[in-house]
């Protein structure tokens, strides 16, 4: 794969050639980046993988002898790890930043490191009463960091903290997002589905929302993780039918914490994703607002008779019309991710309709002739179509949003 310095290279003169350039403003793009840089990525990557090695042979041999190593030493050693990995990330990525990608790298590891310690404290001093308490105190040690330094690493692991930290807080009976003690039914893995959706579609909208600020830097990171935990909390959520008539039918208190709190969150990143990105939020509101009607319906436990079917198909449909959304998006404003994500999805959602619908209705070899048929049919015309509308995409320049 050509380096982004060669891709300038060669564009470039096209450029020069459609009159959007001048000879002397190539010139310039070409000396701010010259091709020797390329070879930056693979020593990056040699370091990267060579650190890794590192500290695997180090911390195997640690734990070989972790019974005769002192408390304080563990404690004191694992902090100099933590500030060294940070250390080193500072000056590759900020100052004077020439290893962006090692300086990205360190301090994804320093952030790792940071849970390893409140891990080895917690061991030490028997601290495990509240697992999510640790996680939230492993969020706010690192929250600040990719903000600070533009580590797109420290970013992904900032926020799936705080998604994994909400998450525990909903399981932990006594906790202010406690979805356990609301009734038996929320017991059931849809109670967490229909919120942890909700936190995903705000991590979604915080990416559209970052786009052309000064952090837009993680605006894709947040677009294609979020799109793709959503669209995964929809799709599952159209398997509530076969839970629905299975679920306690008696009328509960209904915890509302939760579901305000994602609410909330879905409003403030909404509203600066419309700020920022308003063409691509007009053309995905009425499939998020489609979506949202099941999200909430199941929630509240809203029955109206045949109200496991409705919800399962309002979600069918939502994820259906949400996808083709989203590979024209990822089409028409360069987002390839968009396009995978959107391809995947409408063709995990078609099949499971038809295993979920129609296969208890085919016998035995017809059954697997039929299905494997249709899986192989769907498959290929699917990858082809993807690699078609790749080869278009690549082949027009970007449009930034």
């Amino acid at each position: 794969m050509k380096t982004f310095e060669e891709r300038l290279r060669h564009e470039s003169d096209g450029w020069v050639a459609d009159g959007l350039v001048t000879v002397g403003q190539q010139t310039a793009l070409l000396a701010r980046h010259p091709a020797g840089e390329g070879g930056g990525k693979f020593l990056a990557v040699l370091a990267t993988v060579g650190g890794a090695l590192v500290l695997a042979g180090v911390g195997l041999l640690i734990g070989s002898n972790w019974q005769d190593i002192g408390d304080w030493t563990k404690i004191l050693g694992l902090l100099a790890l933590l500030v060294a990995a940070n250390f080193v990330g500072w000056r590759c990525l900020i100052s004077p930043g020439r290893w962006p990608r090692l300086g990205d790298a360190c301090l994804m590891l320093g952030a790792g490191l940071f849970l390893a310690g409140i891990a080895l404290v917690s061991q030490i001093y028997h601290l495990n009463a509240r697992p999510a308490t640790g996680m939230l105190v492993w969020w706010l040690g690192i929250a600040a960091v990719p903000w600070l330094t533009g580590s797109k690493g420290a970013q992904f692991l900032s926020t799936g903290a705080l998604l994994t930290w909400l998450g525990w807080e909903m399981n932990t009976p006594g906790s202010w997002l406690a979805l356990a003690n609301t009734s038996r039914w929320w017991d059931d893995t849809f109670a967490h589905i229909t919120v942890l959706t909700l936190l995903t579609l705000a991590v979604w909208l915080a990416g559209l929302g970052l786009r052309g600020t000064r952090y837009t830097m993680f605006a894709g990171m947040h677009e294609t993780w979020g799109a793709a935990l959503t669209c995964f909390g929809i799709y599952l959520l159209g398997l509530v039918r076969h839970d629905w008539n299975l679920r306690d039918r008696e009328i509960h208190a209904i915890a509302l914490p939760p579901l305000a709190l994602g609410v909330v969150l879905v409003l403030i990143t909404g509203w600066l994703a419309g700020r920022q990105s308003r063409r691509e939020l007009q053309a995905l509101a009425s499939w998020f607002g489609l979506a949202l009607v099941p999200l909430v319906a199941v929630y509240l436990q809203w029955d109206i008779g045949e109200g496991g079917w409705l919800w399962s198909m309002l979600a069918w449909c939502a994820l259906f019309g949400l996808n083709l959304c989203m590979v024209n998006l990822g089409l028409t404003t360069g987002r390839a991710s968009w396009v995978n994500l959107g391809i995947g999805f409408i063709a995990l959602n078609i099949l499971t309709r038809y295993f979920d619908l129609f296969g208890t209705m085919l016998q035995g070899g017809l059954f697997f002739i039929l299905s494997g048929a249709l899986v192989l049919v769907l498959g290929i015309f699917l990858e082809r179509k993807r690699r078609e509308l790749l080869r278009g995409l690549r082949a027009k320049p970007e449009v930034k949003p």
